[in-house]
């Protein structure tokens, strides 16, 4: 229990603290689904702790949808359902190994439609905002332009005003920060997509949702086109090989690919 044994040394352990340490084992896969935890009793000797305390850190796993604690046999590794009820988003994606393509499909859905909305619903402080960002993009390196390219589509799911799709959105930061690296650091997929960035604001500005929504759609699909072989292999593996053959760029691609399930 490398993270348990990690934390009792940091002193003071408290129940978010174990919690914080377990879920990152669980999600890690330091235990199988339908795999049996560690007792209450050997988890609070190992971090020096009650089992009272250990108890309330199990029923917190239990009710994110972690762990099942079966009274008499213990506790037992769940299998991942952000569906299901206590499930989460967020810990799926730490968890899951995530391809190009399983992103474009996501993203088709989830930005299309908020394309469509903030064609509906903008202000002109929105459209402020968004141009900015665009202002000079065609012109900057392709780390700046993937944090210009990440705030662009972030601007569009807070022009929606629906905070669903903002959540949503947020959800998944880190992978479309990925995949943009990706698209920004190829010259092929940056010439085709980048030019539709106008087109999708032009889209908005004139609040046509229809036409906003086939720009989007447009623009996420030259992934879907150009990657070749990496559409369908794990994002973070894409990224690392990336980062050997573009040494200027490596040390953003590895701390990118790092945040990313692989």
């Amino acid at each position: 229990m490398s993270l348990l044994t990690h934390l009792a040394q940091e002193g003071p352990v408290g129940v978010n603290d174990i919690v914080a340490a377990l879920e990152q084992e669980i999600i890690d896969g330091r235990w199988a689904v339908g795999s049996k935890i560690p007792s209450e009793r050997k988890l609070a000797e190992s971090v020096a702790v009650s089992r009272p305390v250990v108890r309330e850190a199990l029923r917190v796993l239990g009710e994110r949808g972690l762990i099942v604690v079966s009274p008499g046999r213990g506790s037992f590794v769940r299998r991942l359902n952000p569906a299901g009820e206590g499930g989460s988003a967020d810990m799926l994606v730490r968890s899951s190994p995530v391809s190009a393509r399983d992103l474009v499909a996501a993203r088709t859905m989830l930005e299309g439609e908020a394309a469509a909305l903030a064609a509906e619903r903008r202000t002109e402080e929105d459209l402020t905002v968004m141009r900015e960002l665009l202002s000079g993009f065609d012109q900057v390196p392709a780390a700046r332009a993937a944090d210009i390219d990440l705030a662009f589509h972030e601007s569009i799911a807070v022009a929606s005003h629906n905070p669903v799709l903002q959540m949503m959105f947020g959800s998944i930061r880190n992978l479309t920060h990925g995949i943009m690296l990706r698209s920004l650091t190829d010259r092929e997929v940056r010439g085709v997509g980048a030019p539709l960035h106008d087109v999708v604001l032009e889209a908005i500005e004139a609040q046509d949702a229809a036409a906003a929504r086939s720009a989007m759609v447009e623009h996420l699909g030259a992934a879907t086109k150009l990657y070749g072989e990496d559409l369908d292999r794990p994002l973070a593996e894409v990224l690392r090989q990336r980062a050997t053959a573009i040494p200027s760029l490596a040390a953003v691609l590895r701390e990118v690919s790092a945040q990313i399930p692989d």
